[in-house]
């Protein structure tokens, strides 16, 4: 990671020595919603609802034009409490389960900007896994509910997702812009891990057998009446509100 990161800001840095380009710098942050969809979790329960689930992001961006309507940027982006929330009201998901998911995001995105300030963005996301926690609470109290388990080793440490944005630039001055619009996501790769089976799994989440925790990649691993484990794969989608305030450097 170190040194994709360091890849990167030598590319910026020699974007930037460009004389007919500009370079944007600044900081953004906004609310995302994040809904982890995986087809075996959303079968195994009829009564098992979705709910909405909000979380902070807040990073630096930077962003290379090459001429006004053309350009790329990448960000830095710090994603707190992205969170999925079930409730079911059934046998095996009698409450309220929520996990909990802390990303360091990369987007690099190309940017196309219209003369009125208006722009869109399209580009890959690569997604670095820093805290995943579950809680629980049953509707009726129990010694089964648990709060903040820390569930890290049963999720993949990457994700690579699919993000477009739009919205608008705004200009204070000749060179500090406010930023204001959405930006959406799709995961292509898999959230949770696979397991072949229970034993490959305790090994890997050896705290599972002294903790209460349910673990979504157990959910996504269904056994079918024949004793076959059927796993599906968890897609991380998400959305929410950009806002931020960038300074440009040289340029028009």
């Amino acid at each position: 990671m170190k040194k994709a990161l360091l890849t990167i800001a030598i590319v910026i840095a020699a974007l930037s020595t460009q004389a007919q380009g500009s370079f944007r710098v600044g900081v953004s942050g906004g609310v995302n919603s994040t809904w982890l969809m995986n087809k075996n979790v959303f079968d195994a329960n009829d009564g098992l609802d979705i709910a909405a689930t909000f979380g902070g992001r807040f990073g630096i961006d930077a962003i290379y034009s090459f001429n006004p309507k053309l350009g790329v940027g990448i960000g830095f982006n710090f994603i707190s409490k992205n969170c999925q929330k079930y409730s079911g009201d059934k046998t095996g998901l009698d409450g309220d389960l929520t996990t909990s998911l802390n990303y360091f995001d990369i987007p690099v995105l190309l940017r196309l900007t219209s003369s009125g300030g208006t722009y869109f963005e399209v580009g890959p996301q690569f997604g670095f896994l820093t805290k995943a926690e579950e809680t629980y609470e049953g509707n009726v109290s129990s010694p089964f509910d648990y709060s903040d388990v820390d569930v890290k080793n049963s999720f993949e440490t990457t994700n690579i997702a699919l993000v477009f944005g739009f919205g608008v630039d705004i200009d204070v001055t000749e060179n500090i812009f406010i930023t204001t619009g959405l930006r959406l996501g799709y995961g292509f790769s898999d959230v949770t891990k696979e397991y072949e089976n229970g034993l490959e799994f305790l090994t890997d989440n050896p705290e599972a057998l002294t903790n209460n925790a349910i673990y979504l990649t157990n959910s996504a691993a269904q056994t079918d009446d024949n004793g076959k484990r059927n796993y599906e794969k968890t897609s991380r989608v998400f959305g929410g509100l950009n806002i931020g305030v960038s300074y440009k450097f040289g340029g028009k």
